[in-house]
């Protein structure tokens, strides 16, 4: 791409202006393990939901997504305007539990509600599928996006944006992080929207930019090969749960809100922007299909559209778009690095090696250990090259891993008799599961050519594979738990839901929340305008 010099000028100042944020942010933190992993409980609402919305969307989706909508149409809004059901879980069921019970990190409650082995177990899952998974496939998508963008080496770039992220996340903690994210997802809810209706505009509006056919809906035949509706609803209920209501780099901030309100107030406002965000995120792959039709790569279609589009107004505009692509990747770079010090400083160095640490100290392992995590990912991300599809690769290895942790989250906070064995065992099948991608990859010639013999078929759809995989982990989780001994009431009690936690604490409501911050009052305006999109799209 031919870019300007303002083009330049306005992406390097831009990420130069991100540093400096960080690192002043950084500057003012105090050395404790409290305010670098949870920035001292003082997150507000408006904070968190700009932060979980912009650490949600990196690469996989301005880059992985766009290209899916140019293959298949509306459908993949499902992605972002189908999180609701999922979201009204975690606000309903985990988030006061959470905050009520001060917890730290995901395995912590583990800890608490089945015993030690599931908390070292879930750590470790969590600890692997952010550095393998996300982290590697972020620095990868990311060098590919700037690799289109500038043509840069897309080595070199990858090693750029880990050394220019790590930088002030390592600094500076959770309160880096969020802060950031606030910029970041405002100029990046900014761009994308300047994408999307100049692309409304280039190709003679809203019918044309729909579609016909499959391409123009939300829901499609459950006989489609890559979305049926049934694999939708599996997404909303399974991968959507595990990433949202099970996941420490997304809770995380969460976990450092202010109290139950800005938490709670935080995850909807995170829903309201996500209305606005697939006009960013996925809508320009349909204005894509319509002005580059024969593209050999979809993923490329997000920067030929910022190219083609906001090339053409100057002012250093098409930098500053590019800005908010690789601010997104940053965004969730910076929370993998975060919450990958803080598993490991608090799951492992604490419980195992130095249970007397200091709060200095647990900072200063929470440093290294962050930095080394970037390292190994950096050296992983070949791995994500040989998917060819970033989004497959992000889907295909999420998909898997999520079922057993679902089963024990959700069985664990809400039956009594769910057992700690049968939350341990549950867990382990996250190895043997999160492999399956890989395998499938490699050896998948072969896997179907021994299932072909005795006239089985294996069905590629990721999403009903897991479907099908989600019953025999339950099944499993429910026999284990009857046949283990039952567990002390009042042990088991002090780990389970209870309908009390509907309603915000006592001491929050005592002077009385006005009407318009009614927490029920704003899920019910979002259920309608949700059930408004699939109404207009169905």
């Amino acid at each position: 791409m031919q870019l300007s010099a303002a083009d330049y000028a306005v992406f390097f100042t831009y990420m130069v202006g991100i540093l400096i944020v960080g690192l002043y942010v950084a500057k003012r933190e105090k050395a404790t393990s409290t305010d670098y992993f949870l920035a001292g409980n003082t997150l507000p609402w408006y904070a968190i939901g700009f932060s979980l919305v912009t650490t949600s969307i990196s690469t996989e989706q301005f880059i992985g997504e766009v290209g899916f909508a140019y293959r298949y149409g509306v459908a993949v809004a499902n992605w972002e305007w189908g999180v609701l059901p999922a979201l009204t879980i975690f606000l309903v069921f985990f988030v006061p539990f959470y905050l009520r019970n001060k917890i730290r990190t995901m395995p912590e409650y583990l800890e608490r509600r089945f015993g030690a082995p599931s908390r070292v177990v879930f750590s470790a899952i969590s600890v692997a599928i952010c550095t393998f998974v996300n982290l590697a496939g972020v620095l990868y998508s990311g060098g590919l996006a700037l690799k289109t963008m500038f043509g840069w080496d897309i080595w070199w770039s990858i090693v750029m944006l880990a050394v220019v992220t790590g930088i002030y996340t390592v600094a500076g903690g959770l309160a880096s992080v969020v802060w950031t994210d606030v910029f970041q997802c405002i100029l990046l809810l900014a761009g994308g929207l300047l994408v999307f209706f100049l692309g409304l505009n280039a190709i003679g509006g809203w019918e044309t930019l729909r579609g016909t056919g499959e391409r123009a809906h939300l829901i499609l035949p459950a006989n489609h090969p890559v979305l049926p509706w049934t694999g939708i609803v599996i997404l909303m209920l399974s991968t959507n749960l595990w990433y949202y209501a099970t996941n420490q780099y997304i809770n995380q901030r969460v976990l450092g809100a202010r109290n139950e309100w800005h938490a709670r107030a935080g995850v909807l406002f995170a829903a309201f922007l996500g209305i606005f965000l697939t006009l960013s995120v996925c809508f320009p792959g349909l204005v894509a299909y319509h002005l580059f039709p024969n593209l050999e790569n979809p993923d490329e279609a997000y920067p030929r559209v910022v190219n083609k589009l906001v090339g053409q107004l100057g002012f250093g505009l098409r930098g500053l778009v590019f800005a908010g692509l690789i601010g997104a990747i940053m965004s969730t770079i910076d929370s993998l690095i975060n919450s990958i010090a803080t598993l490991v400083t608090l799951d492992f160095y604490k419980r195992f090696f130095r249970k007397d640490a200091s709060e200095k100290r647990m900072v200063q392992f929470g440093q290294i250990s962050s930095t080394l995590a970037v390292v190994i990912a950096v050296c992983w991300t070949p791995v994500v090259k040989s998917w060819g599809s970033v989004f497959s690769y992000f889907q295909e290895c999420y998909v898997f891993m999520a079922m057993p942790v679902v089963v024990v989250f959700v069985a664990g906070l809400l039956w009594k008799r769910s057992s700690s064995p049968a939350a341990f065992w549950t867990l382990m099948l996250c190895f043997p599961m999160t492999s399956m991608p890989y395998l499938l990859r490699l050896k998948g010639d072969v896997i179907r050519d021994f299932l072909g013999r005795w006239n089985w078929e294996l069905n590629p759809n990721s999403f009903l594979m897991a479907g099908v995989a989600l019953v025999p982990v339950a099944v499993l989780h429910i026999i284990l738990s009857l046949l283990s001994p039952k567990q002390a009431v009042t042990d088991v009690g002090k780990c389970l839901w209870d309908r009390s936690m509907l309603f915000l604490p006592t001491s929050e409501t005592a002077g009385g929340y006005p009407w318009y911050k009614r927490i029920l009052l704003w899920w019910i305006i979002l259920l309608i305008l949700f059930a408004g999109l699939y109404a207009i799209f169905w």
